[in-house]
């Protein structure tokens, strides 16, 4: 990828902390302040492995399911529940609890950084924990947020957080931006190097992530808190805020050397590297019919066929010939069986994520209107640049060659109605935000889903047991039903969240 990361110290964070890839493995440390060895320079790499287990394993699996990427193996069945839409409470415990280790992680690192005049690592572990809490906040909806990470004496000793709703939680993650925008200094010798495993200490490009979340923040609220909605973004632009472009994008990389699998990965070969994933037959269809090269970076041909091919969401109750049907491929850590997918990165925001979004934002006139079409031509084209290499590799051409033919093909999705409605502007941007999240940006995917509708395309899955319906949100662990008085009450899985006006 575009960013060396220095292995050695991931495989010290990894010894050091007991952290492993794999989520069934992972050794959640809740209380970082109270080993006297912890540096600012160990908590925050240790925090950011903690996201990107969470992110690279159980909402990539969960958002690439219900998003209509992957699907259950027919000859297989770890994730029937996935497709079943019936999962249990305990099936999101992991996510929560390495979401909530995180944040803990940070909130730390703030105070420790805080007692030693460390502004940049105050920053970072802002805006980390912003978007740490995006992430719950957006799988379960109301969470514990203004009395969270508090459960130390030294921290207020409170065990049992009160639930604020969806609103307050994003009213804090942009506070918390704005404090750490008001922190960062390109100029700080004391700032993170290869610690910081997303951008090594480049607080540019932390500053750019911090403008990118804010932006993302805002448009996902924009149907509920449409006055804030527009407020916040024009604020944004009035500042001539700087938002993550091509080369900026954030994510952890791995694959460095034999201990530091991409987590996704280091799941698979937890499972025996049984191929558990395979294609979802939405996402493959809608690929080959535009002619998307992106389809060979995603997933691999069906050996048997020379072709690629889905299965039907759902549908592994139905017997199936080995090698008539596609799995994902490395690029996105899919393939159980082949090593390559231990170098897969795991995206935490990309550079064609925040190009859409910009294009949302023109698309709806709050700003830099009539750019619309060329932002998500450019959107587009980051998404080739960014597998510039894997697309290479897989079809001979390069990136630039093959987003060229894409957008020359005549194919539905790539012609833009700039005269067209809002809502149909809308389509094509967040369709092709879709395309370009296929199993990279899985959770997201689906959480675009769920606030615009689109791709409006998406199939109930065959095997749902509960009806003619979609999931709509993570289930609270069983852990807060059992141990948390505030706890609210079970949520099913078809009630919407905040922003969902599906």
């Amino acid at each position: 990828m575009k960013k060396n990361i220095k292995s050695g110290l991931i495989c010290l964070m990894l010894a050091a902390l007991s952290i492993s890839s794999c989520k069934k493995f992972l050794n959640v440390n809740t209380n970082p302040n109270v080993a006297q060895t912890a540096t600012a320079k160990t908590l925050l790499p240790a925090a950011q492995l903690y996201v990107g287990s969470s992110v690279g394993v159980d909402l990539e699996i969960d958002g690439s399911f219900w998003a209509q990427y992957w699907t259950q193996n027919p000859g297989a069945s770890q994730y029937h529940s996935l497709d079943l839409y019936s999962t249990s409470q305990d099936a999101f415990s992991y996510p929560w609890t390495n979401l909530y280790a995180a944040a803990e992680n940070f909130f730390q690192l703030y105070k420790l950084a805080d007692s030693q005049k460390l502004k940049q690592y105050m920053a970072i572990s802002l805006l980390m924990k912003a978007y740490t809490f995006q992430l719950i906040t957006d799988g379960w909806g109301d969470v514990p947020y203004t009395q969270a990470l508090k459960g130390q004496y030294a921290d207020s000793n409170i065990i049992n957080p009160k639930y604020d709703s969806q609103r307050v939680v994003y009213r804090g993650i942009i506070a918390n931006i704005d404090s750490a925008l008001k922190l960062i200094s390109t100029a700080d010798p004391l700032a993170p190097a290869s610690d910081d495993l997303i951008y090594g200490g480049r607080m540019g490009q932390w500053i750019k992530f911090a403008n990118t979340l804010s932006l993302k923040i805002y448009l996902r609220m924009s149907q509920v808190d449409s006055v804030t909605a527009k407020a916040g973004i024009a604020a944004l632009y009035a500042k001539n805020a700087a938002f993550i472009g091509v080369g900026d994008d954030a994510f952890i990389g791995y694959g460095y050397n034999s201990a530091n699998k991409n987590p996704l990965f280091a799941e698979e070969v937890g499972l025996q590297q049984v191929q558990n994933l395979v294609a979802s037959q939405t996402c493959v269809d809608s690929m080959n019919s535009n002619n998307d090269p992106r389809i060979n970076v995603f997933y691999e041909q069906a050996s048997a066929l020379g072709t690629f091919v889905g299965i039907p969401q759902g549908f592994y109750k139905t017997s199936y010939n080995a090698g008539t049907f596609s799995i994902p491929n490395i690029y996105v850590a899919g393939d159980a069986q082949n090593g390559g997918s231990t170098n897969a990165p795991v995206n935490l925001m990309t550079s064609y994520e925040s190009l859409f979004l910009q294009a949302e934002v023109s698309a709806r006139g709050w700003a830099n209107v009539g750019q619309d079409a060329t932002l998500f031509a450019s959107a587009i084209s980051a998404s080739f640049n960014y597998y510039s290499n894997a697309i290479s590799t897989t079809t001979g051409a390069t990136g630039a060659a093959a987003y060229a033919t894409y957008m020359a093909g005549g194919g539905y999705w790539t012609t833009y109605p700039a005269a067209g409605t809002t809502a149909q502007k809308l389509s094509f941007i967040i369709t092709q935000k879709w395309f370009a999240m296929c199993g990279n940006q899985g959770f997201e995917a689906w959480s675009e889903w769920r606030r615009t509708g689109y791709p409006n395309f998406l199939q109930v899955s065959q095997s749902s047991l509960i009806g003619n319906n979609f999931p709509k949100r993570f289930l609270y662990p069983t852990s807060e039903s059992t141990t948390n008085s505030s706890y609210p009450g079970l949520q099913p899985v078809t009630s919407k969240v905040w922003w969902d006006l599906l």
